[in-house]
Order: C-alpha cells, then structure tokens, then sequence
C-alpha cells in the first residue's frame, strides 16, 4: 500500500500533553513498537528516508518513508509505503523480501541483506478523529529511559489543517518547536 502522508507535527512538554489531552476525545490508547533500519553506510538516511518494522499488539507492518519535493516549514509531506506482517514475520525482525517495500529499496539499490536495526522506541498513542484530521499524540520511551511527547496533526486537507494547528497552538500558548523525526530521536536515545 502506497499513501501520501501530510502531517503537521509539534514537541510537547508532560503539561502541554495532558492539556490538549484533556480537550479532546481521544480513543482509547495504544502501544506500538518500532524497530528502525539502515545500512552500515546509512543509504537510507542519504536518501532521506526512513525504514521501520512497527508492532502492535495484533499486528505489524513495514513501512518505508520517501520525503516528497512538497515540504513546507511545519508541513511534512512523505510518501509511506507500507506492507503488512504477520506477527511472525514481524518476529524475525528483518524487513521481509516480497512486497512494495522490498521492491522501493530495490528502486534505490538497496540490498535487503544490508539492512540491520540501528534504534527502537515504544510508543503509547492516542488519536481523535476530527473533521480536519487525525489528531495524535505520542508518548514515547526510548531505550535509555528517555520520554519525549509529540503532537502530531495527519491530514488529507493542508490548508484547514493549518489553520486549526496554528490556532491549536496559540490558544494553548505552545511554542512551535522543531521537531526532528523518530527515527533521530530514537537514535539519540537509543
């Protein structure tokens, strides 16, 4: 499965979190684990993209993310390409030879073999559906103990959802942060 991923993505603190929590309704959490890949050589992260196994509690998927030419500042526009797992597939912890994701690395010359895991994190998220978006907010553990928390905005309606974020944030006196991915965050912290 190939989607457009548009996504409008913040750093909160513990308070800032349990605020926005608190103002909407949020599904009943989650927990995902995310097993991050790269060469030896960081083919992967040349090409600006990122390549994770994540598990959840009945099921697993593989997903590449390729950057589009499209990103604007606070806008992250990524092409996902995603393959589901069975559990024991996603066991093995190696991304699996037959699907789309084998077929994108293949594209950049990338040897499956080559492939090792060089981060994790474990996730608890809560989404709420909103008319702009999904409305997600991710706490998430790092193996060295760190936690960081993420508000995250995914949406089929970029301009809308701008201005909802934008004045989601304002409201709640938010400064906007730079936020660098997961998989940098999970590597920091690993």
């Amino acid at each position: 499965m190939v989607s457009l991923e548009v996504e409008f993505k913040n750093l909160l603190t513990s308070v800032e979190f349990t605020r926005i929590e608190s103002q909407f309704a949020f599904a009943p959490p989650f927990k995902q684990t995310n097993y991050y890949f790269d060469t030896p050589d960081q083919k992967l992260q040349q090409h600006h993209c990122g390549l994770r196994i994540r598990i959840y509690m009945d099921h697993a998927e593989q997903t590449l993310k390729v950057p589009t030419a499209r990103e604007k500042r606070g806008q992250h526009e990524l092409l996902e390409i995603t393959d589901n797992l069975t559990m024991a597939q996603a066991g093995t912890k190696q991304i699996q030879p037959d699907g789309a994701v084998a077929t994108a690395l293949n594209d950049r010359q990338i040897s499956l073999s080559d492939l090792q895991i060089f981060a994790e994190a474990t996730t608890i998220r809560r989404i709420a559906e909103l008319d702009v978006g999904e409305l997600t907010l991710d706490q998430t553990t790092y193996p060295n103990g760190r936690i960081d928390y993420e508000l995250e905005l995914e949406t089929k309606q970029p301009e809308l959802a701008q201005q909802f974020y934008q004045t989601l944030l304002q409201r709640d006196q938010i400064p906007q942060r730079a936020v660098t991915n997961k998989i940098s965050r999970a590597v920091t912290n690993h």
